[in-house]
């Protein structure tokens, strides 16, 4: 079996993370900006009304606290494009309150804009390994990990042991969305392909279980949230090959800055500055390795 079938029915089979066990939050297996503050909502709520959006997509929402905290801070219609059942409940007992402003779908609609918030680094992969002079990749038969014939597409000049964890089905993912609005906003962690050799030398498969983090292998087990980081050089050739170019590409937490997170706060009451302090530090010091890019329909001016 190939890697991305394991992962792919460790996470979206009839018992997988996402299916069953997904635990999302301080007391869950991991947390994302929206858990942190409201303020990473706010920020991508006035990015949205001055990019013109009336109505946005959200994919793969998890418990509902993006698309919540848009649609508290802003007049946007906004849905959730979410596959997991277990999430979906959730989502629509947090959501339930705006009426004829949110609703839900399990495919691809039409939209202004699609929010991509921490959801590539979530779809299954594979693992190749540069060995003995040419690529190998990892697959499991006969109850072990063997390696076969077979090369990632990556560029640039391998070494001796270099490990690469490459998305599988990422152009088939993109298009879906692509064709079905003129802007994407991408929130996760990942590098640039050049980045790879430097920064992830021995690839970057993890798993979480209560915030401990298990590495390559060890994170293929039932009940872990599994993970890798998304390779954003591919991401922007596939979005130029379907007529987009790159409007932003910089790291998150400049963002944020860029597009009013500390004006917003600046306009907030007293006493709900001291409790969304705490949530500011956070998002501007602590997701370190996410990127932001903004794709949209047409030629760059």
């Amino acid at each position: 079996m190939k890697v991305s079938e394991i992962v792919r029915e460790l996470l979206y089979g009839k018992n997988g993370y996402y299916m069953k066990y997904v635990s999302i939050g301080k007391r869950g297996d991991f947390f994302t900006a929206p858990h942190v503050s409201a303020l990473f909502g706010y920020t991508v709520a006035k990015f949205l009304k001055e990019e013109g959006v009336r109505f946005f997509v959200e994919v793969g929402g998890g418990e509902g606290y993006l698309t919540e905290d848009i649609l508290n801070f802003s007049d946007l219609v906004g849905a959730i494009y979410e596959i997991s059942p277990r999430l979906r409940e959730i989502q629509n007992m947090r959501l339930s309150k705006f009426k004829g402003r949110f609703f839900q779908t399990d495919h691809p609609i039409k939209a202004d804009a699609y929010i991509l918030n921490e959801v590539i680094d979530a779809l299954p992969f594979n693992r190749f390994i540069f060995k003995d002079g040419k690529w190998w990749e990892y697959v499991f038969e006969n109850g072990k990990w063997e390696l076969r014939e077979g090369k990632p597409k990556l560029r640039i000049e391998p070494f001796e042991g270099f490990t690469y964890d490459e998305t599988e089905g990422l152009e088939d993912f993109l298009e879906g969305i692509l064709k079905n609005t003129d802007r994407v906003l991408i929130f996760d962690y990942g590098y640039d392909e050049e980045e790879f050799a430097a920064l992830a030398p021995e690839g970057t498969m993890s798993g979480y279980k209560n915030h401990r983090v298990y590495y390559g292998f060890e994170a293929l087990k039932e009940g872990n949230d599994i993970t890798h980081f998304p390779n954003f050089t591919r991401v922007r050739e596939i979005a130029e090959s379907m007529g987009f170019y790159v409007r932003e590409y910089l790291p998150q937490s400049q963002f944020l800055i860029n597009h009013g997170i500390l004006e917003i706060f600046s306009s907030l009451p007293e006493e709900e500055k001291f409790k969304f302090s705490g949530g500011l530090k956070t998002l501007l010091f602590l997701f370190k390795n996410h990127r932001v890019m903004y794709l949209v329909r047409g030629r760059q001016p």
